[in-house]
Order: C-alpha cells, then sequence, then structure tokens
C-alpha cells in the first residue's frame, strides 16, 4: 500500500509539473552555433525547447508553423515539449481586413493620480485558475472593461526580448504586453505607467516592468515598428513597442507595418470574444 500511495503521489507531481498550451508555432530557431539549443518561439509568447536529436518532432513543428495549426503542447519543468497533438481552434476571430479609411489620432485618457490608476489595477479581472493563460487576452480585457466602465482610452505596451537575450539567459518568454496609462503624477507631470494587473499592484515604469519580468536588469530601447525588433535579434536585449488599446497580438504590429491600410479604430468584438474566453473562461 505504501509503494501504490508513492506512485500515485509521484504521477500527481508529473501531472503537476507540466504544462499544457494551446497556442500556434511563431518560430522554430536554431541558433547561430553548432550545439546551440532548439528554441520554439510560440505566439502565446512562450518560449520552449526541443531536442536535437528529435528529428520528427522538429520536422512536425516547421510543418505545423508552414499551415498555421493549432496545437495543444505539454511542456515538462524545463519547458521540453513532451507532447504535441493538433487541436481546434479555441475560439474563432474575422480574418484581418484592410482599412481604408483611416482613424483620427488617438488620443488617450489622462488618469488623473497614481492613486486612481492604482485603483483600476485593484478593481480589474484577474484568471479564476492556476492554468496558463495569455498576456495578449488578458490585456484586452482589462483595456476593454475600463473603456466600458470608465471611458478610459488607455494604450498597451509590448515588450520583445531578443532572440539573443533568451538564449543567453535562458528566458521563457519572447514577448509580453500589458496596458499602460498616462497618469498625473504628484509633481503635475504627466507620466507613462504600466498597469499590469496579473502581476503588480501599482503603476510601473516601463523599464520597471521588464525588469520585473526578467532575469537581470537590462535596458530596453524603444522603436516604433515591429521590424525595429524583428530584423536585429542579436546585439539587445530587448525592445519596447507602444500601441493603443485595440492591438491584440503582434500580428497587429506586422500588419500595421506591412499593410498600406491596415489599422484599427475600435475594437474587434471577435478578438474581446476571444480574450474573454481564453483568459478568464466567460462566454460572451
Amino acid at each position: 500500500m505504501r509503494i501504490l500511495g508513492l506512485l500515485v503521489f509521484l504521477l500527481t507531481l508529473q501531472v503537476h509539473a507540466e504544462n499544457q498550451i494551446v497556442t500556434k508555432i511563431h518560430d522554430v530557431d536554431f541558433g547561430n552555433h553548432q550545439g546551440d539549443e532548439i528554441l520554439v518561439f510560440l505566439k502565446s509568447g512562450h518560449v520552449a525547447k526541443i531536442d536535437e536529436f528529435n528529428l520528427k518532432l522538429i520536422e512536425e513543428l516547421q510543418f505545423s508553423k508552414s499551415r498555421g495549426e493549432w496545437l495543444r503542447l505539454t511542456l515538462d519543468e524545463g519547458r521540453n515539449i513532451v507532447d504535441v497533438e493538433t487541436s481546434e481552434a479555441p475560439y474563432e476571430t474575422s480574418a484581418p481586413k484592410s482599412i481604408l479609411d483611416l482613424p483620427h489620432p488617438y488620443v488617450p485618457t489622462t488618469i488623473e493620480s497614481m492613486a486612481k490608476a492604482k485603483a483600476y489595477i485593484a478593481e480589474s479581472r484577474r484568471p479564476i485558475t492556476e492554468r496558463v493563460t495569455q498576456c495578449f487576452n488578458r490585456a484586452m480585457i482589462w483595456t476593454y472593461e475600463w473603456w466600458k466602465k470608465h471611458s478610459l482610452r488607455s494604450n498597451k505596451v509590448f515588450v520583445f526580448w531578443t532572440k539573443d537575450y533568451v538564449r543567453k539567459t535562458g528566458h521563457e518568454w519572447w514577448f509580453h504586453v500589458a496596458p499602460y496609462a498616462h497618469v498625473m503624477d504628484e509633481d503635475g507631470v504627466v507620466k507613462e505607467r504600466v498597469l499590469d494587473v496579473k502581476w503588480l499592484s501599482r503603476p510601473y515604469e516601463f523599464q520597471a516592468w521588464a525588469d520585473y519580468h526578467s532575469p537581470r536588469d537590462l535596458k530596453c530601447k524603444v522603436v516604433k515598428k515591429y521590424s525595429d525588433y524583428a530584423n536585429h535579434p542579436w546585439g539587445m536585449n530587448c525592445y519596447f513597442i507602444r500601441t493603443h488599446m485595440y492591438t491584440w497580438q503582434p500580428m497587429d504590429l506586422e500588419l500595421y507595418e506591412s499593410w498600406d491600410n491596415y489599422s484599427k479604430n475600435a475594437y474587434n468584438m471577435d478578438e474581446v470574444r476571444a480574450a474573454y474566453l481564453e483568459a478568464f473562461g466567460v462566454s460572451l
């Protein structure tokens, strides 16, 4: 009986030591040198690993990327991929469309005080379980609900860690996104502050926010275009990209740059419904 109990305990530990993520493949990166780890950059923002001798899995993931398939990936504690299954899309969204009528300039709201900004964080919705949820979906719902409840026009900031930094530090994410707002400080100066509801109980400066989510302190460069990050994978640690509250995923940043007339001047409700479902288990 003791042996049986020990086996059950060990199996329970194994289940809890593994994470399942339903996502797509962003990139399979082999590094620049012989012996480099093979890293899988997931569209959820996570970075997973593959054994270099698992040629079948490598081929399968590359094929999946080319087809844009949804996958259910199981990762162990070391973020190694231990199981892959094709998955139904967890949500349906409309295809991106080129918008011919460009919006008026986006004017964000200024929050009256840091205390008020902190109150917005405190009131905000949080995931009800410990399961993995995706940062861009959480950020979408926080900004959407602040707009619906308070007419707050907030922004979002992406931090992208370079492949060089991910490899040197073993960082588990290649990007993260959270809302940010313009906030009036006690000195009478309006300042940009990140409102990362899941992780932080108060507004943070951009760099302090990136440092919180990084293995060590670093200096991130502020850029305007996705290609400023994507085309420079080596030599820098990380990049910030500011955007408005309607932006959902890094794909939007790519399309803003690559499609002449692609923009967003309102929430795409397909995206909002998808974000509620994935991040908070809420069906609209």
